[in-house]
């Protein structure tokens, strides 16, 4: 048998066509190996992510569509940041936040900046997101299966731990049974008629972490995929004790990477420290080792941090002290909520645990790093929006589901002189059964699928990019699709309220003002200039959701821009001084577009 990373070179410099060479053999050694268990987890996993990300995001004559009310809720945002990257000159990419004008661009970009290079050399929209995600998935699935092989030395656990992760969480599975008792039918097993793993009351929106998570977060599903390959090529360097040239490559490979994560997803950056941390701690006496590892990833996070997100979160509050999370009523309501949203996962992972005590201290801390990440987030709100602790979580239940295949597995050995063979199937039930039903209602793209953008915004969109400035900003709604900044990839005023207030912006004054310029009056020609307005956007939303006075705009404003559903008004004449003389914008044209 080969482990993985069994391979690693221990000379000096190789030269690149031997290198690819050995990478070859080496893979394809571990495929003969794991060859069985490969085929299982990509004939049953590989192939369900395939078809649903093949038919996640579709063009159609009337507009742009999407397989998921999630993914109509994040990708609107994706689009936006990837048409920024895709249509206008590298100098502009971070000048701004796409749903805040004036913003630092904080979010982790390099996901879209990926996307929006293929949309760059030619490729359509929609394959800009398919493809590089099925390659996420493709790094996500070995990624998972090499780091619980390594820990847990058996395929079969390996195999049930990402189940176990995939098919999450909680008792929401009972409603179902309810559901379907008091209403039989093949329908509703086809298509269960709700999300069973939502937890409102606990701010939960979604319990299971394909439909919540991996899927609509664009940015999670890459971060993971890394990160678990940082995991991977740590734990087994530190688990072989043999120290050598290849090994300090492969940490400094792998602190490079972990580096990166402030750019590729925040979360999984936090998951990594704690992770990797604690493994670094207790391997204190390879320090020399390890600083190939913790030099570069810190020099490197540290440096991203500086550049792209130090200052750009304004709410002092970002960071809080919330013990308990979303639960109330002290230690019973605590425990009442994660038995609601996780069912019997913590008490089969505390015993999956135990019986690892005579592991090594590896792989022992390795786990107990989960532990300490369920406790944080349990005691400290890493974002403003309570709900995206859950990006913490569902890492704490990815060690979990490794736990859990422990204890099933030791169940099922031992059957009957504990707890029979029944009571491990019987378990293995209430662990997957709500994961199992969202999982099936997420395939159903046809019962699932929504419009996100129709083709005369989308046109509307081309043709702001062609007619004005890169740097102009656009006063409009704050739907999280605006056209504006999907397709337009202009700076918009503000964006969707949910998304403004979990980066961190202190948007509350900016969101009143907003509704006093669609009114109209003299108020409204002093915030004009005050946000520096060069176009205002008055369609369907404006005039529904902020009662616009489009009468104001018409009266005293040229149309630049318009389609059936939009008119863009050119408000740039205020930008007159006192003089009547023109103001130059940040490009040296005049309101008229002239230099």
């Amino acid at each position: 048998m080969v482990p993985f990373l069994d391979l690693i070179p221990r000379v000096g410099i190789i030269h690149p066509t031997y290198l690819f060479i050995w990478i070859m053999k080496s893979l394809l050694k571990i495929y003969q190996s794991h060859k069985k268990a490969l085929l299982v987890l990509f004939a049953t996993w590989g192939l369900y992510f395939f078809l649903v990300f093949i038919r996640m995001i579709a063009y159609k004559p009337s507009g742009l569509y999407v397989g998921h009310k999630n993914v109509w809720g994040d990708w609107a945002l994706h689009i936006g940041m990837v048409s920024i990257f895709a249509y206008k000159d590298p100098q502009y990419w971070f000048a701004y936040h796409p749903v805040y004008a004036g913003g630092k661009l904080t979010y982790p970009f390099l996901v879209n900046f990926i996307s929006g290079m293929l949309v760059r050399v030619g490729f359509s929209m929609d394959m800009a997101f398919i493809i590089p995600s099925l390659i996420y998935v493709f790094f996500l699935l070995t990624g998972m299966y090499a780091l619980f092989y390594i820990v847990l030395k058996s395929k079969k656990q390996t195999l049930v731990a990402i189940s176990i992760f995939f098919l999450s969480a909680g008792l929401g599975f009972i409603n179902f049974l309810r559901d379907f008792s008091n209403n039989p039918s093949l329908k509703m097993l086809l298509y269960p008629e709700q999300e069973y793993s939502n937890a409102i009351p606990y701010e939960v929106y979604s319990g299971n972490f394909v439909v919540g998570m991996l899927i609509p977060q664009r940015a999670f599903l890459l971060g993971m995929a890394l990160s678990l390959w940082i995991m991977t090529g740590l734990v087994y360097i530190l688990l072989n004790r043999k120290q050598a040239i290849g090994n300090r490559r492969i940490l400094l490979a792998l602190g490079t990477l972990a580096g990166l994560l402030p750019i590729i997803h925040i979360h999984s950056f936090i998951v990594i420290i704690v992770v990797t941390g604690s493994l670094c701690l207790i391997s204190y006496e390879r320090w020399k080792e390890l600083l190939f590892y913790g030099v570069p990833a810190a020099i490197i996070s540290i440096s991203l941090y500086l550049m792209f997100i130090s200052g750009g979160i304004e709410n002092p509050q970002f960071f809080q002290w919330l013990p308990g999370w979303t639960s109330t009523g002290g230690l019973i309501g605590w425990l009442k909520m994660w038995i609601q949203l996780w069912g019997i996962m913590l008490p089969i992972a505390v015993f999956g645990f135990f019986l690892l005590r005579k592991q090594p201290l590896i792989i022992k801390t390795f786990f107990f790093s989960f532990f300490l990440l369920f406790i944080l987030a349990n005691f400290f709100l890493f974002q403003p929006m309570r709900f995206d602790n859950t990006k913490i979580f569902m890492w704490a239940y990815l060690g979990f589901a490794g736990l859990a295949a422990v204890t099933l597995s030791w169940g099922w050995r031992r059957g009957g002189r504990t707890f029979s063979r029944f009571d491990v199937v019987l378990m293995a039930i209430v662990l997957t059964f709500t994961g199992s039903l969202e999982l099936i209602r997420l395939q159903r793209i046809d019962r699932n699928q929504v419009q996100l953008a129709n083709a005369e915004d989308i046109k509307l969109g081309v043709e702001i990019r062609e007619k004005t400035d890169p740097l102009a900003i656009f006063l409009t709604s704050t739907d999280h699709n605006h056209p504006v900044m999907m397709w337009g990839a202009r700076s918009i005023l503000m964006g969707y309220p949910g998304w403004v207030f979990t980066y961190g912006f202190l948007y509350q004054q900016r969101e009143k003002d907003i509704a006093v310029m669609f009114k109209g009056g003299v108020e409204t020609e002093k915030l004009l200039k005050q946000y520096k307005i060069s176009y205002v956007a008055i369609g369907p939303s404006e005039l529904k959701n902020l009662q616009a006075n489009e009468s104001y705009y018409a009266q005293n404003y040229p149309v630049a821009i318009q389609n059936q559903n939009y008119r863009i008004y050119d408000v740039r004449k205020l930008g007159l001084n006192s003089n009547g003389e023109q103001q130059l914008n940040a490009r040296g044209k005049d309101w008229r577009g002239n230099y």
